[in-house]
């Protein structure tokens, strides 16, 4: 997660998803996996916030709607500004930049989970840039922090926290695609699996790993987010924001 990707459509979406958790009782950890601005113009796709009409895009989220509104005023942006604003409700964060050096990302690592497991959180919320790298491998070090690794997911889980995290979609087939988010899971983890895709601007994947014993929770909650505004209704005829996937678990 870049500064300048604050408040951006995507952004939008991201905040609607975790505010609405949050104000169902889920305790959310936020690792930003956060990495240093660019030159690119992702991030500037801003436009949304301007729509002031009640069926437009603000009825959504009007609360959401309006942080961002205000966040997306200042010169320089930044996740703290989503930290202070309370835009996810009781939610606890780890903001420290990701290190493309894999001694020094061991520490960081150590230090997110101290800073987000030890505040009773139950979901641990993951946002690098790209997703997870490809299972087995390990991303070159050019390109390493804008990867979450599956065993630092996977440690937030052997804690006994279910796991929310960003992926792209990009243009992979379907078989391609489902092999991606089952590759949580490995001969010692047995997660559920739920995806929820936000459709504005680039694709965006939210991919769960949740305990069995938690499943029934966040498959209710996740199907009550979706036959909310964010996945019924249509804005100047495009289709609602967020779909529920249906995911079908290797080996089914």
């Amino acid at each position: 997660m870049k500064d300048q990707y604050v408040a951006d459509i995507g952004d939008y979406g991201k905040y609607g998803l975790l505010r609405f958790l949050s104000s169902k009782g889920i305790n959310i950890g936020v690792n930003w996996y956060r990495t240093e601005n660019d030159e690119s113009n992702d991030g500037k796709f801003t436009d949304y916030l301007k729509d002031t009409r009640e069926n437009g895009d603000r009825q959504y989220d009007e609360s959401v709607f309006k942080d961002l509104q205000e966040i997306a005023k200042k010169d320089k942006k930044s996740v703290l500004d989503i930290e202070k604003s309370g835009v996810i409700l009781n939610a606890v964060f780890f903001n420290e930049f990701l290190t493309s050096d894999f001694d020094e990302r061991r520490e960081w690592h150590k230090r997110a989970k101290k800073a987000l497991l030890n505040n009773k959180t139950n979901l641990i919320f993951a946002d690098p840039d790209n997703g997870t790298y490809r299972e087995g491998k390990t991303p070159p070090r050019n390109v390493a922090d804008k990867y979450a690794l599956l065993d630092e997911l996977r440690e937030y889980y052997d804690e006994g926290a279910d796991v929310v995290y960003y992926c792209h979609k990009a243009r992979r087939k379907e078989d391609a695609w489902h092999k991606k988010v089952n590759e949580f899971n490995d001969n010692s983890h047995n997660a559920k699996i739920i995806v929820l895709t936000f459709h504005r601007g680039t694709q965006r994947s939210y991919i769960f790993a949740i305990h069995p014993e938690n499943y029934k929770k966040y498959d209710k909650l996740l199907n009550e987010f979706i036959d909310g505004p964010w996945g019924k209704i249509s804005v100047d005829k495009k289709k609602p924001p967020f779909s529920r996937e249906q995911i079908v678990a290797e080996g089914e």
